[in-house]
């Protein structure tokens, strides 16, 4: 206990000084800060130091950060970052080639555009795809196989993968823990949870792994098998890694101590506020976390692609407020630049907590429709008599809304714009061929994998990982 507490109060100490440090360096109004990995490099510290050292300064008014964009200095009279920075004034950032090079890159990285198993394109179509030299591009490249991030075969550039190397002969054991009843049974409650469960066992076969399903029952804080019977990792004394999937996990924290100990690498799908991952996990070596729902980006992410089909203003319908998800997204409306008129209903957080209304009150066949039916008087009463709803596009906080939406409208009961846009790119949006946008669960399930076969690669950089999707059209 002693030693812990030693622990964090060095790492407080150091949060302090690197933010005394930052105060004391000259600066003007709007000046961004260096990047993360340039302090890192310069004071010597961890990530996690100046992530802290960031969030202090944020705290206390001194900065502002805007997503994917860094952290810029604000008024020192003011101290309010939001009347330095407007929304509609917000300072242009002059990339140099190679910040640009470098976020273009991670961008079709987490986006699964760039591949672990098969190597980059041609350096040629690199360069085109990128708008810069084959010489600058070669350089940079050349860079990520002296960081051992890319090797190199000829003219073929491929993502460094210790998984090549491993013995095809035998199968290796790999644990897989989901949320579970008390007595191991699983029942999808989404399409994105039962496509997540349905890769990851095609990319363990692909793998040559076996995998261990568990799950944890909450009630006891215990995993168990789909028996129901409780286990402990002593018992799987040959697993080489492990995938935990967070997804309607109500107690998170409890599932990563579960593995707090384990010395094999952990590979996290935190389906949660990424602010609410224990820092002491962040920290570990052998862990990283995995966000594609949580957080402004999809939000931005759709922004973006509205904006480029010539749209400056929407509505934004959610009877899901009481979510940061759903918060989430609508700040990433807004940071994208897009002028947003917000309907929204703070009284639940999830589809779930309409089902479990609707299991108290019917018949377990009934809960769907019954569900459905409160979700849509709802929505009913946010949309109804909304002028702008009748005229500006409407981005729903997921497909399920926007089919409601498209229902009600069918029934004559509203009145609504025929631009309708959702979240999830659920099989209901190719039926109402409605654009969605996709949180790329094949990306997620590829970049678990990849970082469990080469833990390392995250060493000094980002442990949690953003998993970027994009908008679909039908």
């Amino acid at each position: 206990m002693q030693r812990k507490l030693h622990r964090l109060l060095y790492f407080i100490g150091m949060r302090e000084e690197l933010a005394k440090t930052l105060l004391s360096l000259p600066h003007g109004d709007n000046d961004r800060l260096p990047s993360v990995r340039t302090l890192m490099n310069t004071y010597k510290v961890s990530s996690g130091t100046v992530q802290a050292a960031l969030a202090s300064l944020s705290k206390a008014g001194k900065i502002q950060r805007i997503q994917g964009k860094g952290c810029f200095w604000v008024s020192s009279d003011t101290g309010n970052a939001q009347q330095i920075f407007p929304q509609a004034i917000r300072p242009a950032i002059r990339e140099t080639i190679p910040e640009k090079l470098e976020r273009l890159f991670n961008e079709d990285w987490a986006r699964g555009e760039l591949k672990a198993d098969v190597p980059l394109p041609l350096m040629k179509e690199l360069a085109l795809r990128y708008d810069v030299s084959q010489s600058i591009l070669r350089s940079f490249l050349m860079d990520k196989v002296d960081r051992g991030i890319l090797a190199r075969a000829g003219r073929k550039f491929f993502f460094v993968n210790k998984r090549d190397s491993r013995s095809q002969d035998s199968l290796s054991e790999l644990i897989f823990v989901t949320r579970c009843n008390s007595w191991g049974g699983f029942t999808a409650e989404s399409e994105r949870e039962m496509d997540f469960l349905r890769m990851v066992y095609k990319k363990a076969g692909a793998d040559n792994y076996k995998l261990i399903l568990l799950g944890i029952n909450e009630k006891n804080g215990q995993i168990i098998d789909r028996s129901g019977k409780p286990h402990k990792l002593s018992d799987f004394p040959n697993a080489v890694g492990a995938i935990l999937s967070t997804l309607l996990v109500m107690q998170p924290q409890r599932l990563l101590h579960l593995f707090a100990g384990v010395k094999f690498p952990v590979s996290v799908w935190w389906e949660h506020p990424t602010q609410t991952i224990p820092l002491r996990f962040v920290n570990k070596q052998n862990w990283t976390f995995f966000n594609s729902t949580f957080g402004p980006i999809p939000g931005i992410e759709m922004g973006k692609f509205l904006q480029s089909k010539g749209f400056g203003q929407v509505v934004y319908i959610s009877p899901y407020h009481d979510s940061s998800w759903s918060v989430d997204r609508l700040e990433g409306l807004r940071a994208s630049g897009i002028s947003v008129t917000a309907l929204t209903d703070e009284e639940f957080a999830s589809p779930w907590d309409y089902k479990q209304i609707a299991r108290s009150k019917v018949a377990k066949f009934s809960v769907e429709v019954y569900a459905r039916e409160l979700v849509k008087k709802k929505i009913f009463s946010l949309v109804a008599r909304n002028k702008a709803s009748e005229q500006q596009p409407l981005v729903c906080v997921n497909d399920e809304v926007a089919s409601v939406l498209i229902e009600l409208a069918e029934e004559g009961k509203l009145h609504i714009s025929k631009q309708i846009f959702g979240f999830d790119n659920s099989a209901e949006s190719y039926l109402l061929r409605l654009p969605s946008y996709e949180f790329n669960t094949q990306a997620l399930v590829d970049h678990m994998f990849y970082s469990i076969e080469n833990p390392d690669a995250f060493t000094g950089t980002k442990k949690v990982q953003q998993i970027l999707g994009s908008v679909i059209e039908k």
